[in-house]
C-alpha cells in the first residue's frame, strides 16, 4: 500500500483533530524535522506543537532524535513519521470497519425497521413495539422503512472495497515474509559454505621433535693417558730369548 497524505490524515484526524492537519502536512515525506521549524511553519505555539507531537508519539506514529544545542545548552527534538506503524493502524481500523459492516448487513437482512416521517429515529420492530410504533421524539406514527434493499447494496459495496484493500495488505505481507525467508536461507547457505571451506583446508602437521642422543665426549687428556699406559706396558714386557747350546 502506498502511504498517501490522505491516509495519514485519516489515521491522525481522530487523535489530533483538524487543528493537527497542518502539522501532518509538514511531517509528511520528511525526516528529522525540528519542533521549532514545525512551530514556525504551522504558525502554532511551540507548546501546542509539542503536545500534538507527544500524542502522536504515544500512539507509535512518529519517532524522534534529540541533539544538544552547543550554544544554548538545551536539547532540540527532531521528528519523523513511522510509515509501517501507520500502515498497521490503518489496516487495523479497516478490519474493525469490516466487522461492523458485516454486523449491520446481518441486521438489515433479518430485521424489520420503522422510521419516523420526520426522520427523527429509525427503530427495529421490537423497539417500535416498546413505543407503540410512535416516534419517541415527536410522537408521529412510524412507517415501515423500505430502504433495506438500498442499504444492503450500499453496505455490500463498501465491504467489497474494504476486502479488496485488506487482500492487498495480505499480499504485501506475504511478499515481505517470502523475501525475509529467502534472505535467511541465503545467509544460512553462505555460513555453511564458509564452514565447508574451513573443513577442506588441511591444517599443517607439526613434526615431532626427535631427541638427539648426545654422546658423552671423553676428554682428550684421558685418552692420551690411556695410550701412554698401553705403550709402557708393551715396553716392559719382554719375551725370554733362548740361548743356543754349542755342541
Amino acid at each position: 500500500m502506498r502511504l498517501t497524505q490522505n491516509k495519514i490524515e485519516e489515521i491522525t484526524l481522530p487523535i489530533l483533530g483538524e487543528e493537527g492537519l497542518p502539522l501532518i502536512n509538514q511531517l509528511y515525506g520528511k525526516e528529522n524535522v525540528s519542533e521549532f521549524d514545525l512551530a514556525k511553519k504551522t504558525k502554532l505555539d511551540i507548546k501546542v506543537v509539542r503536545k500534538m507531537l507527544y500524542l502522536l508519539y504515544n500512539n507509535n506514529l512518529i519517532s524522534f532524535n534529540r541533539k544538544k544545542d552547543k550554544e544554548k545548552g538545551w536539547y532540540i527534538y527532531y521528528w519523523t513519521i513511522i510509515p509501517d506503524n501507520i500502515r498497521f493502524i490503518y489496516f487495523k481500523r479497516k478490519r474493525e470497519q469490516l466487522v461492523r459492516l458485516n454486523e449491520r448487513l446481518l441486521a438489515e437482512e433479518k430485521e424489520l425497521f420503522f422510521i419516523c416521517p420526520k426522520e427523527c429515529v429509525r427503530l427495529t420492530f421490537d423497539q417500535g413495539m416498546d413505543f407503540e410504533f410512535h416516534c419517541p421524539e415527536c410522537g408521529e406514527l412510524l412507517n415501515q422503512d423500505e430502504s433495506n434493499v438500498k442499504n444492503i447494496s450500499v453496505i455490500k459495496n463498501r465491504m467489497k472495497l474494504l476486502e479488496g484493500e485488506l487482500d492487498q495488505e495480505k499480499r504485501v505481507v506475504r511478499r515481505a515474509i517470502v523475501k525475509e525467508k529467502k534472505r535467511i536461507i541465503k545467509e544460512q547457505v553462505k555460513a555453511k559454505r564458509k564452514e565447508d571451506k574451513k573443513k577442506v583446508v588441511k591444517k599443517p602437521v607439526k613434526k615431532k621433535a626427535v631427541k638427539k642422543t648426545v654422546k658423552k665426549k671423553t676428554s682428550s687428556k684421558k685418552k692420551v693417558v690411556k695410550k701412554k699406559t698401553i705403550i709402557k706396558k708393551s715396553k716392559t714386557v719382554k719375551k725370554p730369548v733362548k740361548k743356543k747350546v754349542k755342541k
